[in-house]
């Protein structure tokens, strides 16, 4: 276990995988233009998942899995994978790499409501307060101006969207804490993302034949290939090696700064620009998501400046 008050191996390989995903947001845009959304993200999960499956067997990991697990992975690969990529796909075409990535990072606050739910933990008032300036802030980056419903269908459409992928993101996360116990992180990745694809594949089937390969670019193909390999695969495995050997709220921080640096390479690659007002509900978000994780130890901290212990 690395010392957590000190910059160690997992906290530089955490950095590379923000600014892998950071760069996949305006990537994707840029794919999209010849790609159709199920067509892209039909080839990039089916090679993705035979590189995590190819990468599981020279490891020697295997496939095996307990019987009383095999089910529960079932059930998330089709969550975080089939549902999850079926919504953020569509989400990100209808909407900009700027807005995707700010709402993706309200996951923690989907991750302490489902948490309450399954009683797993309770929800500090501290908490409830960030959630409520999460939504708050959510508000602002779908409708751009304050005070009025001034939006494009489309856009709004695509934030839904993202939001409601959140949702499975969220349950996945949750529900493969336990199965990190005793399974390794490239495992689970592997096997999860090999069960959604195989679910995925047919609502994509149709937009893959019909895509003529040799009227795509160069620059597509390559954005496709990067989106494939560095975000998905190598992305995915650097992220759950970092929740079992440093744990998950530690992991989440890294996760939380993915939108600033999205924010930076979609105005370099794709001329995207945020409002002030976006810009704003973004740093709301934040602070509503620092709120939700770690606001109750500032009144801890408060209350043990009055009762100091023995």
């Amino acid at each position: 276990m690395e010392n957590h008050k000190k910059l160690g191996n997992t906290d530089f390989f955490m950095l590379l995988a923000v600014l892998f995903w950071a760069l996949n947001f305006p990537f994707i845009k840029i794919a999209l233009r010849e790609f159709s959304p199920l067509g892209f993200n039909g080839i990039r999960l089916f090679f993705a998942s035979l590189m995590l499956v190819f990468i599981l067997l020279v490891t020697k990991e295997g496939l095996s899995l307990a019987k009383s697990d095999f089910w529960k992975i079932f059930v998330l690969g089709i969550i975080g994978n089939t549902a999850f990529q079926f919504l953020f796909i569509h989400g990100l075409n209808w909407t900009t790499a700027s807005n995707t990535s700010i709402v993706m990072a309200m996951t923690p606050v989907f991750v302490a409501l489902l948490s309450l739910l399954l009683k797993q933990e309770k929800i500090h008032w501290a908490a409830w307060g960030g959630i409520l300036i999460s939504f708050v802030g959510f508000y602002f980056v779908i409708t751009k101006q304050a005070g009025a419903f001034h939006f494009a269908w489309r856009s709004l459409r695509g934030d839904l969207m993202i939001f409601a992928g959140n949702l499975c993101w969220a349950i996945y996360t949750v529900f493969s804490r336990p199965l990190l116990k005793r399974i390794s992180p490239l495992k689970l990745t592997a096997i999860t993302m090999a069960i959604g694809t195989v679910f995925y594949l047919p609502f994509c089937t149709r937009d893959i034949f019909r895509l003529r390969l040799g009227e795509i670019s160069f620059q597509a193909w390559a954005s496709l290939f990067y989106s494939c390999l560095f975000a998905l695969v190598i992305g995915y495995v650097i992220w759950y090696a970092s929740i079992k050997r440093v744990g998950n709220s530690k992991t989440a921080i890294y996760g939380n700064i993915t939108p600033i640096f999205t924010v930076i390479f979609a105005y370099i690659f794709i001329s995207e620009r945020i409002t002030i007002l976006q810009a704003v509900g973004a740093l709301i978000i934040f602070g509503g998501v620092y709120l939700t994780r770690s606001g109750y130890r500032w009144f801890e901290k408060e209350a043990g400046g009055f009762y100091r212990k023995p």
